[in-house]
């Protein structure tokens, strides 16, 4: 099979880069999934709603353009869930111990998306002008990133901002 570019591509490179950002994709579904199964406290059932949404959209959405693209270059997806979490390129910040810590759950989940962020903006500048298919799928979900850390931003008590500002 052969993949039309506008100009050369390290194709290694680019799989590679691929492959870590599906398993952020899943590393982020299962800690969002945790967080919204964890986290207890008086906004606990809305923020929990809003990590569900949040999990789904990141393997039912992100993870599956990924492949998808993945398949494009004849290339599947690891098996192993252990396999993810070691190409994984934003390994998720540790999570509180206490369940009622939502500010401290909000700041991992940030801190998850700034990675996530990074990432897509260097799949982007890596691809862009050169692989037009990934630099759009690079920006689609890096667009969906900057919304996800907005949300989240926005969940955080006045506390929480400040805790957030002092870990920059």
């Amino acid at each position: 099979m052969s993949i039309e570019f506008v100009e050369p591509v390290d194709v290694k490179k680019l799989i590679d880069m691929l492959l870590s950002a599906f398993a952020d994709e899943w590393v982020a579904s299962y800690y969002y999934t945790l967080t919204a199964y964890a986290i207890q406290g008086h906004v606990s059932e809305e923020i929990a709603e809003h990590f569900l949404k949040e999990a789904e959209e990141e393997w039912g959405k992100h993870a599956r353009m990924l492949a998808d693209r993945l398949q494009d270059f004849n290339v599947h997806p690891p098996r192993q869930f252990t396999t993810l979490w070691e190409i994984s390129g934003c390994k998720y910040p540790k999570t509180p111990e206490d369940p009622f810590d939502i500010d401290g759950w909000l700041i991992a989940a940030i801190k998850a998306e700034e990675c996530a962020i990074k990432t897509y903006r260097e799949l982007y500048s890596f691809t862009h002008g050169r692989d037009p298919v990934t630099e759009e799928i690079a920006e689609e979900i890096l667009r969906d990133e900057v919304r996800h850390r907005t949300n989240l931003l926005n969940l955080l008590s006045k506390e929480g901002l400040k805790r957030l500002e002092s870990h920059a």
